[in-house]
């Protein structure tokens, strides 16, 4: 505000002088110097007529003298008046910077953001107290508040650019709000900062995928990968890989991530239990979309035999389990031995929900291929295969990320399983 204020009184002086300097200015040719002008050039031609009288050339110069005479009188200056004039000017000059100052002050009172200015000062001043609101009580912050804190943050980091976390706080905030650009502006900084700090790291991911530009998110998803593979075991990366799979609505990789964090979330039942309602919600949204599957994120590993979705219940069969169900195992072949994709094995109810009752992942997989599915692997504690008489086995892979049914999909043949039958199943992967 200090520097507002000195540049606006340096302004309004420069604007005076531009005012003041051509009234008080002097004229070159002032006049005193004007009547002495003016006599050399009556002597001059005094001279000259003298000199042609002598020659003959002109009569009567006594004429042509008198004459230049009242001409030389007719332009004397009047000193008496310059006088009075040289008195008066500095009161003009006066009365003008007056105005200006009164008219520069009058047109920022009404026009100008005085209140905005002040508002934002005083939102700066309370950055500390808005910190600690938003870090620690979370659940009990406004709107206004957190819009406050974002102003205030964002002041804060303009005069510490270097603050790498700064930058992150920022970058996560505006995730938080869903502002991908401003997001994306932060994390970029503090990422330039500090690109080994796994947290800035992963907030860097995470405002790439906010991106519209696929360039962004495929970039996000290596970054992601490569920290995986790095860091396998990394709640923060696990947190943000589950973030992003669930922005994609890729519930059943969320699912796997969320899984993968439990075992390393204990002595922390808030998070547990935070972690284990996400991923009934995920199981939920499964459901309801009748069994097909969701578009995926880039986030598994290369190689990746583990289940989709494990239950986090571990209960014996149930007495009503059909004898013989409770695994089934699986040989995939396919027309060629390598196959970039993501191959995804599913075990249905042959009548009933239309929902998957076991799922397992593979990125890329080699044939020809052997897994198991079991009760282990259910995707709903509530529903697995040893509950259900007929079950049908199937796979399929997809080229791209987007797993949804698409034409250039590799379907496998569909076997159907009733009670009785041998558990194991050979399926095919061809066009």
């Amino acid at each position: 505000m200090l520097l507002f204020w000195i540049v606006s009184i340096v302004l309004v002086i420069v604007a005076a002088l531009a005012f003041v300097i051509p009234i008080t200015g002097k004229s070159k040719l002032t006049g005193a110097t004007r009547d002495q002008l003016n006599k050399d050039l009556y002597k001059s031609r005094v001279s000259e007529l003298a000199d042609d009288e002598d020659q003959g050339l002109l009569d009567k110069s006594a004429e042509f003298i008198d004459e230049m005479q009242r001409g030389l009188l007719d332009d004397v200056v009047d000193e008496k008046a310059e006088k009075v004039n040289t008195a008066d000017s500095p009161f003009i000059w006066l009365a003008g910077v007056l105005f200006l100052v009164v008219f520069s002050v009058s047109v920022y009172l009404t026009l100008g953001a005085r209140d905005k200015v002040a508002n934002w000062e005083d939102v700066y001043s309370r950055l500390p107290e808005l910190t600690n609101r938003v870090m620690n009580e979370g659940d009990k912050v406004t709107d206004q508040e957190i819009s406050d804190f974002k102003l205030a943050l964002s002041t804060k980091m303009k005069a510490e650019p270097d603050n790498e976390f700064g930058w992150l706080l920022l970058g996560r905030l505006n995730v938080a709000l869903g502002d991908s650009n401003a997001a994306f502006i932060a994390m970029d900084r503090a990422y330039k900062l500090a690109p080994m700090n796994t947290s800035i790291v992963t907030g860097y991911a995470q405002a790439l995928m906010l991106s519209d530009d696929p360039e962004q998110n495929n970039l996000a998803r290596k970054i992601l990968m490569d920290l995986k593979q790095e860091k396998p075991d990394d709640i923060e990366v696990l947190s943000t890989s589950a973030f992003m799979a669930l922005e994609n609505q890729d519930y059943l990789g969320a699912i796997e991530q969320w899984q993968r964090m439990l075992p390393l979330l204990a002595g922390q039942p808030d998070r547990i239990e935070m972690i284990e309602g996400s991923i009934e919600y995920a199981r939920k949204q499964i459901a309801e979309k009748d069994g097909t599957a969701p578009v995926v994120a880039n986030t598994a590993t290369p190689v990746d035999n583990r289940p989709v979705a494990t239950s986090t219940e571990t209960n014996a069969v149930t007495s009503d389990a059909v004898a013989g169900n409770e695994q089934v195992t699986i040989t995939i072949t396919a027309d060629q031995a390598e196959m970039k994709g993501y191959l995804y094995v599913y075990v249905k109810a042959a009548a009933g929900p239309k929902a998957p009752l076991a799922v397992k992942r593979i990125m890329d997989p080699t044939f020809p291929l052997t897994i198991s599915l079991s009760d282990s692997d259910a995707m709903m504690a509530q529903m697995k295969m040893s509950q259900f008489p007929s079950i049908k086995v199937s796979a399929k892979l997809s080229e791209d990320e987007n797993v949804m049914t698409k034409e250039d999909d590799i379907n496998s043949n569909v076997v159907t399983l009733n009670e009785g039958d041998a558990r194991s199943v050979t399926l095919n992967l061809s066009r």
